[in-house]
């Protein structure tokens, strides 16, 4: 499923001195709420709110 999304993801360098990359939320969530996102050993969940807001919870 990785490799399908990054054939499909336009990132964007948002800031080419430091390389962060812009990548656009809709493309994250797909039609859900919910990104199950590892990093560090640990699993974090990405929300998006009723109201477009986003909460990151370990």
């Amino acid at each position: 499923m990785q490799a399908h999304l990054l054939e499909h993801v336009n990132l964007q360098t948002a800031d080419m001195a430091t390389q962060n990359l812009a990548i656009d939320s809709s493309l994250l969530f797909g039609h859900g709420d919910v990104v199950y996102i590892q990093h560090n050993g640990g699993c974090y969940l990405l929300r998006r709110t009723r109201s477009g807001k986003l909460i990151l919870t370990k």
